[in-house]
């Protein structure tokens, strides 16, 4: 697996008169102060090189850090920000043209870039990272409207609000198998323990395999034509049996697991049925959707989380992830159906 942390740049020192071009503006005092946000972040992440856009509000977000872990910066060319145009924008013109350009991802200005040629080179530049840097844990600096191209391409629900709300400085975490991201995490260094909401988040199913790489599990399991969920010791609500996949495992070691340490399942038959993915405001993971029947149940262990085991005829009212679980039980019961 490789690791890429995307830092979005700190605040920079941007005018109509200032001396500075794109490419050099640099950090405002809060801005130096704040990138000690980043790098409190990164402290335990064991980066083992570190990259960046060669504009210098890019470079002089991450290269604290970088000193502090001794290695240099690599410039990366083609991280470079979008190019707007060869004239000054005021603030009121900027934001009118920015909307233009997520509404048409096509559109641009006289001497700059739209959307999509931006997206394009990010993506043979990262290309090009995840060949050379295979397995590593990476750190990059970056740009705004960069990086939200680089989001919008792995998640097509990802727009205009949600790029205009990215603040300065951000981390976005994506990890790969190979070249394929299959799992992406937002980090607010303001508040580095926001949790996900699951209360506004997307679901999308696709067929066995299509995603290629996974984080997660869900087991639908049957018992005396039953459905069996489980309760955590520390709530309330019922839940498929499930969970994260753990490093070495298949999707199918990980859902033969959580099966056992969370029902007790002593004797079954597992089958793979579908992929799903949700995305939530702080990322997505990519995971994989098993079909179960047990045959026979045995105690829950102590040792693991769950309080109780129970049986259902269908969803039960009290859920955990009424967002997700609706969504992939009713693609549960095409599956079977077919």
């Amino acid at each position: 697996m490789t690791t890429v942390y995307f830092v979005r740049h700190a605040e920079p020192e941007r005018s109509a008169d200032s001396i500075y071009t794109d490419r050099t503006y640099p950090l405002t005092v809060k801005g130096m102060n704040d990138r000690k946000r980043v790098n409190a972040f990164l402290q335990d992440k064991r980066i083992d090189v570190v990259l960046s856009s060669p504009f210098r509000r890019a470079v002089d977000t991450v290269a604290e850090f970088a000193a502090q872990i001794g290695c240099g910066v690599e410039l990366i060319e083609d991280f470079r920000e979008r190019a707007i145009t060869d004239k000054w924008l005021g603030l009121d013109e900027f934001k009118i043209f920015a909307k233009k350009q997520w509404d048409d991802h096509t559109y641009k200005l006289p001497g700059g870039e739209n959307i999509l040629e931006v997206q394009a080179r990010k993506l043979a530049a990262l290309k090009d990272v995840l060949q050379r840097y295979r397995g590593k844990n990476i750190v990059i600096g970056a740009h705004g409207m960069a990086l939200s191209t680089l989001l919008m391409h792995y998640d097509s629900g990802f727009g205009y609000d949600e790029h205009v709300e990215m603040p300065m400085p951000y981390v976005v975490k994506m990890v790969f198998d190979g070249d394929v991201c299959f799992d992406v995490l937002k980090y607010d260094v303001f508040d580095p323990g926001k949790k996900p909401n699951h209360e506004h988040c997307r679901v999308v199913t696709a067929k066995l395999g299509v995603l290629k790489a996974y984080r997660y599990t869900v087991i639908f399991a049957r018992h005396n034509e039953n459905w069996l969920y489980c309760r955590h010791r520390e709530r309330d609500t019922f839940e498929t049996p499930g969970g994260g996949i753990e490093p070495g495992e298949t999707p199918l070691d990980g859902a033969k697991r959580e099966l056992y340490e969370e029902t007790g399942a002593a004797k079954f038959n597992i089958f793979s049925a579908f992929d799903y993915v949700v995305y939530t405001d702080t990322g997505f993971a990519n995971g994989q959707v098993f079909y179960a029947e047990i045959q026979e149940l045995g105690a829950l262990s102590p040792e693991f989380e769950m309080a109780e085991v129970r049986e259902f005829k269908t969803i039960p009212d009290k859920m955990r992830f009424p967002q997700i679980l609706p969504v992939l039980y009713a693609e549960m019961e095409k599956w079977l159906e077919a």
